[in-house]
């Protein structure tokens, strides 16, 4: 059988979903491999890849999707078998789990070897972790692969993400009506990319006042611990407080909102105290232990946060903590929790002392 050419060397081995469009428009590759950490635009980046080869006569289509008891052999008869009526194929393998196990990792080193002109293979993952990426079938597909990586987009992206999709349809909002598509969707892009349909539904081309807008749009944000921490770090007050009240609503355990806030407290207080005694930041991380998403957040905001005044909030969420299972006296823990973060974000204020019921 004949090999078929490899990704060319002008081409990205690695590129955002963002840019995929731009490289779809030159020779398809054999291969691609989706890594949609963000479930919409992964899902985007398949559709576009699955377009663009029917475009260009891969006009057979086999979907294979490795759920438990999966047959992997399925791969390599699909990958080496001839259409009847000379079709080239399409092959999409899912892997929901992004967990091939040890007989699914050799299949998918082996379909890099087994490329050909016939069939375009598409890998379609989920988020990785970055063991994942490193692992031996991971680096043997990327080898031979355009990798396309469909991040999450993070809060700080949101606003110009939704205005990119506006624009798209040919409509804008106000620098207010952005801001509040981006607090009522916030950790939700599925629901915001349905309400930007829903805009194009509604309203015609053009302006869309901020009255109209609230009127369209519901309040489908998805409230996040891990964004009630680094509202508190950032000391975005709206933000912390809107949070707060959502994971309320919602029944979650304070537990596990205070222990998930002390963390982000510990961290960084040992960041803090080594960057005191004159250690670099990346040091200061390391040694403190702090990892992911929070080394990143800890990071960002540690240079202008006291550390005394993270020691005294650490004390009150214990209290806190000791009041929501019953063993202190307070009238509402929760607004005591709101009440210990808008203190600690305002650096004027004197730290709290909880006053017992």
């Amino acid at each position: 059988m004949k090999t078929r050419r490899m990704a060319s060397k002008n081409s990205p081995k690695s590129l955002s979903s963002e840019r995929l469009a731009g490289a779809l428009s030159q020779p398809l590759d054999a291969l691609y491999v989706v890594v949609g950490a963000e479930p919409l635009l992964g899902f985007e980046a398949c559709d576009r890849i699955v377009t663009a080869a029917r475009q260009a006569g891969f006009s057979e289509r086999t979907v294979l999707t490795a759920e438990p008891g999966f047959d992997w052999s399925h791969i390599a008869l699909s990958a080496s078998t001839s259409s009847l009526f000379g079709d080239k194929q399409l092959l999409e393998i899912r892997i929901p789990t992004g967990k091939p196990g040890v007989e699914g990792a050799k299949a998918l080193e082996d379909l890099s070897h087994r490329l050909n002109d016939e069939v375009l293979t598409l890998v379609n993952l989920p988020g990785l972790e970055p063991s994942a990426l490193k692992s031996k079938w991971f680096m043997a597909l990327a080898a031979q692969s355009t990798v396309v990586h469909a991040e999450q987009i993070t809060r700080d992206r949101l606003p110009a993400w939704i205005q990119t999709r506006l624009s798209a349809q040919n409509q804008k909002v106000t620098q207010n009506g952005l801001l509040f598509l981006t607090e009522r969707t916030e950790g939700n892009l599925l629901a915001a990319f349905q309400e930007i349909q829903k805009l194009a539904l509604l309203y015609p081309e053009g302006a869309i006042s901020d009255e109209a807008l609230r009127e369209a749009v519901m309040d489908v944000a998805r409230f996040d611990i891990d964004d009630l921490a680094e509202s508190l770090i950032a000391k975005e007050n709206l933000r912390f407080e809107r949070t707060l009240r959502g994971l309320q609503e919602r029944g979650e355990a304070m537990p596990l909102i205070v222990w998930a806030l002390a963390e982000t407290l510990r961290g960084l207080i040992r960041t803090g105290s080594a960057m005191l005694q004159g250690k670099p930041i990346n040091q200061a991380l390391r040694e403190a232990k702090v990892w992911g998403q929070r080394q990143s957040l800890i990071e960002k905001h540690a240079s202008r946060i006291s550390v005394n005044r993270a020691q005294s909030a650490l004390q009150q969420l214990a209290f806190i903590d000791r009041a929501s299972k019953g063993m202190e006296d307070l009238s509402d823990p929760w607004d005591c929790l709101l009440s210990l973060g808008l203190n600690f974000m305002n650096e004027t204020a004197h730290p709290l002392e909880f006053v017992r019921s």
